[in-house]
C-alpha cells in the first residue's frame, strides 16, 4: 500500500513538472514570436525628402494591411456625409460611401522642428456613394448613385509631439494634438445612374450650387486624413523611433 501511494505521488510531481515545464516553453516561445522584428523602413534623415517619400510608402502599406492593428484607409467605408442648406430649403445626403485611392497619396512636402511638424500630401480619390436631395417642397427626396474624382486635392497636416523613453530604453515619439486643412486644386468631376427624373434635378440642384461637391469633398478627405493621423499616432507609440527615423531625442 505505501509503495502504490509513493508512485502515486511520484507520478503526480511527474505530470505536474513537465505541464510546468511545456507551459514556460509555451511562454518563451509565445514572447519570442511576438517580439518586434526590424522593420522594411529606410530611417531618414527630417531633410530628406526622397527618402521620407519611401518611407510613407512603406508605411502606408504597412497601414492598410493591418499592422499593429491600424485601420484600413483604402478602400475606406463611410457611413454617410450630410450637408444642408437652410437658405435654399435643402439637404444633401451620401450613404454607403465607398472611397478608394489613398493608398497612393503622395508626399509632396514637409517641415520639422523640436515642437511642431507639418506635412503636405496630394492625394487622388475615386468616390462612389448613395445620394439623395431633400427639398422643403417636396415629400419624398430626389435619389441616385453617385460616381466622383477627386484629383490633386491637398492636405497640410501639422501637429505636436514629443519624444519619450519607453521601459524598454528605446526613444518613442508621442503624437499631441494636430490640425488638418483640405483645399481642392480643382471641382471634383462626377456622373449620376441610373438615368431619370431624380438624377436629372439633382444634377440640376449640383450645377446650381459646385460647392456641394467640394464641401463633399473635402469632409471625405478630412476622414482619411484623420485615419492617417490616429494609425501614425498609435504606431509611433509602439514602435521605436530608430526603426524609422534618425533623430538624437534622448
Amino acid at each position: 500500500m505505501l509503495v502504490a501511494c509513493a508512485r502515486f505521488l511520484l507520478g503526480t510531481f511527474l505530470v505536474l513538472f513537465c505541464a510546468w515545464n511545456s507551459c514556460g516553453q509555451f511562454v518563451s516561445l509565445r514572447n519570442a514570436e511576438t517580439t518586434m522584428k526590424p522593420l522594411p523602413f529606410p530611417t531618414c534623415k527630417a531633410d530628406d525628402l526622397e527618402c521620407l517619400r519611401r518611407g510613407l510608402r512603406t508605411f502606408f502599406f504597412l497601414m492598410n494591411s493591418g499592422y499593429l492593428g491600424m485601420k484600413q484607409i483604402d478602400p475606406m467605408e463611410l457611413n454617410s456625409i450630410s450637408i444642408s442648406l437652410p437658405e435654399e430649403r435643402m439637404g444633401f445626403l451620401l450613404r454607403r460611401v465607398n472611397v478608394s485611392g489613398a493608398l497612393w497619396t503622395k508626399l509632396v512636402d514637409r517641415s520639422f522642428d523640436t515642437e511642431r511638424n507639418s506635412v503636405r500630401f496630394f492625394s487622388d480619390l475615386h468616390v462612389m456613394g448613395d445620394l439623395s436631395v431633400n427639398r422643403a417642397e417636396r415629400d419624398e427626396p430626389y435619389v441616385a448613385r453617385l460616381t466622383m474624382d477627386i484629383g490633386d486635392v491637398e492636405s497640410n497636416i501639422t501637429y505636436a509631439w514629443t519624444a519619450e523613453r519607453g521601459i524598454d530604453e528605446q526613444a518613442y515619439i508621442l503624437i499631441g494634438r494636430d490640425r488638418i486643412v483640405v483645399r481642392n486644386s480643382r471641382t471634383p468631376t462626377f456622373f449620376l445612374e441610373p438615368e431619370s427624373a431624380d438624377s436629372i434635378a439633382i444634377r440640376e440642384a449640383i450645377s446650381n450650387k459646385p460647392a456641394i461637391l467640394e464641401h463633399i469633398s473635402n469632409e471625405i478627405t478630412l476622414c482619411i486624413m484623420q485615419t492617417i493621423v490616429e494609425n501614425f499616432r498609435y504606431f509611433a507609440k509602439l514602435v521605436p523611433v530608430k526603426e524609422f527615423y534618425q533623430l538624437n531625442l534622448m
